[in-house]
């Protein structure tokens, strides 16, 4: 099945936002970047990878044009894990990417689990992963 261009163009443009944070990105990577990250039956939209001396993270993100709450809860990226290191901690951001007009469509309770930005063709609203309480 062929991406549609509304997903192509929101991965466009948190690729972009991604690498201006630092982030090398990698498109629908078939396998887990390094020995420190795993996953099953999982494919990210996008994976970034921030490595430097003070920082290492990952974030996996996952574009839905057409976002439904259980189909989101349904994926494996909630499965992703990562290794401590000895000499550091990894960092692991979930970032889930909806159209604006689309943010009705999610339950409030997945901001706990994830960051959700709202993009468009050039412009995203971040509204960060909040602590669950």
């Amino acid at each position: 099945m062929s991406e549609s261009a509304l997903h192509r163009g929101m991965k466009a443009v948190v690729a972009s936002e991604l690498t201006k944070e630092g982030y090398e990105v990698l498109e629908e990577p078939l396998w887990p970047p390094n020995r420190l990250v795993s996953w099953e039956a999982y494919r990210p939209d996008l994976l970034g990878i921030a490595r430097t001396e003070s920082r290492e993270e990952y974030a996996l993100v996952e574009c839905e044009t057409r976002p439904r709450t259980k189909r989101l809860l349904a994926k494996n990226i909630w499965k992703v894990q990562l290794q401590a290191r000895i000499d550091r901690q990894p960092r692991l951001r979930r970032i889930l990417v909806v159209p604006r007009g689309k943010l009705g469509a999610l339950d409030p309770k997945l901001r706990r689990s994830c960051e959700i930005w709202v993009a468009d063709r050039a412009d995203i609203l971040k509204i960060p992963m909040c602590s669950p309480s």
